[in-house]
């Protein structure tokens, strides 16, 4: 019967991890890559590492993640899910770590809920299927959260936070929030109990130790990055914003299934931010009631502290940027905060039991319309209409709206070298988006535009509308349009 008993928590992760893994797979197969991952191509392209840091300090990002894309492509090519495998084991890492840490909730209902939450979140679903940073950014995140706990409840586990606090100064500048948050609970907490006092000056040694190992890069990289200006992702911070920023930590973009479901996933929203709330409530009760507050203080700092100072940055200065991915770090906390209403007892305690489920199984609806959406930028399906369109007398022109430091038509290259298909002549675009050469267009009869967020009236648009009697237009995704310039 023991045994039986300590398998069971085993067989439930492993059915867990599955789920995540397979709702992961689904989204990277039926989905492109996007800009911001051929970006990412990019950098790990470089010829050598003096190339690499010198084309890394004009962007705006620590070196880790591309580092690690650079040796997965090394090893297994350039294929997509060798790109995306960094980023997929980081966040099957964070739902471990989360597993992990949910063994210190008030009960497995707990443990399970917040698990869930993670392996259906929508926007994590994303970040662990794609190129970029974030799951790595959330990874850290978890890590250093676990680390925190063990060393202050157990006087174990410092070089865990100094590994994590390392990886996620490599990973994100944004992981500076989750360090200050965590720090000030951490403080906060040694300062106030006398059973943490002693263990808190290994935990400040450990946040110390990760930062010292991430020096030379924030001494060397950072202030060249700092001094190009170059303006991040995301600036709209208000109020309004914010909220929207703890409901997409679970439920992103609810409009992927349809109108009929779009009140219910809604509702959902409105009820797991109710839940974030209760759960910090309860936990904060509990960790009174049982004199070791440190769970609820930490949880607190990581899920609420993360994205209020993210959003207060973005007050200040639009370098700081607000954006969906930037939360990513608060996201395990999130969950685990919410899945602890799963073990909600006293007042209302059925029917915050009973919300915790209903939120779950909304997430899992979510999920499903999620993996099977194109999503913003659906390069993929774009290249392959083209192609299967296209005679070799026709012409392609690919631009996208992004920073000049980066070639234009990475994605159309990718996939076009990828896929069945005429050898199609590339008309290259200048600075400004123009042609840079517009005297090669007379020897083509079919121009196709492969073009990401460009204005319908920006100039390269217009000055083929006077050369080509005929339009046609295409969308795929919601920012990938394809214009057809015929002559007659």
């Amino acid at each position: 019967m023991r045994r039986e008993a300590q398998r069971a928590p085993a067989v439930v992760f492993a059915a867990l991890f599955a789920l995540a893994l397979a709702l992961r797979l689904a989204n990277g197969a039926l989905g492109s890559l996007k800009l911001d991952d051929f970006h990412s191509l990019y950098h790990a392209r470089a010829p050598d590492l003096e190339a690499f840091f010198g084309g890394l300090v004009q962007d705006n990002h620590p070196p880790l993640q591309f580092l690690l894309v650079r040796a997965s492509r090394a090893l297994f090519g350039e294929s997509e899910w060798a790109l995306r495998l960094p980023a997929l084991l980081a966040g099957l890492g964070t739902l471990a770590l989360v597993w992990r840490i949910g063994a210190r909730l008030a009960c497995p209902r707990g443990r399970l809920a917040a698990g869930l939450l993670v392996a259906l979140s929508s926007l994590h679903i994303d970040l662990s299927s794609d190129v970029r940073m974030y799951a790595l950014l959330g990874l850290a995140g978890a890590g250093v959260l676990e680390g925190l706990l063990a060393c202050l409840e157990e006087s174990r586990g410092a070089w865990r936070i100094a590994l994590w606090t390392a990886l996620g100064l490599h990973a994100h500048y944004h992981f500076l929030y989750t360090l200050v948050a965590l720090g000030t609970a951490t403080v906060a907490l040694g300062l106030s109990h006398s059973a943490y006092r002693t263990r808190l000056r290994a935990c400040l040694l450990a946040l110390a130790g990760g930062a010292l190992l991430a020096a030379p890069w924030y001494a060397l990289g950072f202030p060249s990055q700092l001094a190009h200006g170059l303006a991040p992702g995301g600036s709209n911070a208000t109020l309004l914003r914010l909220f929207e920023g703890f409901k997409n930590l679970v439920f992103l973009d609810v409009s992927a299934a349809g109108a009929l479901l779009h009140p219910l996933l809604i509702g959902a929203s409105a009820l797991f931010l109710l839940l974030i709330a209760s759960g910090a409530r309860g936990e904060w009760l509990r960790g009174r009631a049982s004199g070791s507050p440190a769970l609820a203080v930490l949880l607190a700092a990581a899920g609420l502290g993360v994205p209020l100072l993210t959003w207060s940055a973005a007050q200040f200065s639009t370098r700081a940027g607000y954006e969906w991915r930037y939360l990513a770090g608060a996201l395990p906390a999130v969950c685990l905060l919410v899945g602890s209403e799963g073990c909600a007892a006293g007042a209302f305690a059925r029917a915050r039991r009973a919300a915790t489920a209903l939120v779950i199984a909304c997430a899992l609806v979510l999920a499903s319309f999620t993996v099977r959406d194109p999503g913003e930028e659906d390069y993929r399906d774009a290249a392959a209409w083209i192609l299967a369109h296209a005679t070799p007398a026709d012409a392609v022109v690919a631009a996208d709206w992004q920073p000049l430091i980066f070639p234009q038509g990475l994605g159309w290259r990718y996939y076009a070298a990828r896929s069945k298909g005429p050898e199609l002549e590339v008309l290259d675009p200048d600075e400004e988006l123009g042609l840079a050469n517009p005297v090669r267009l007379e020897g083509h009869a079919r121009v196709f535009c492969i073009l990401r967020s460009l204005p319908d009236g920006c100039g390269l648009l217009r000055m083929l509308r006077q050369r080509f009697a005929h339009e046609e237009k295409r969308v795929f995704g919601r920012s990938i349009h394809v214009h057809v310039f015929t002559r007659a």
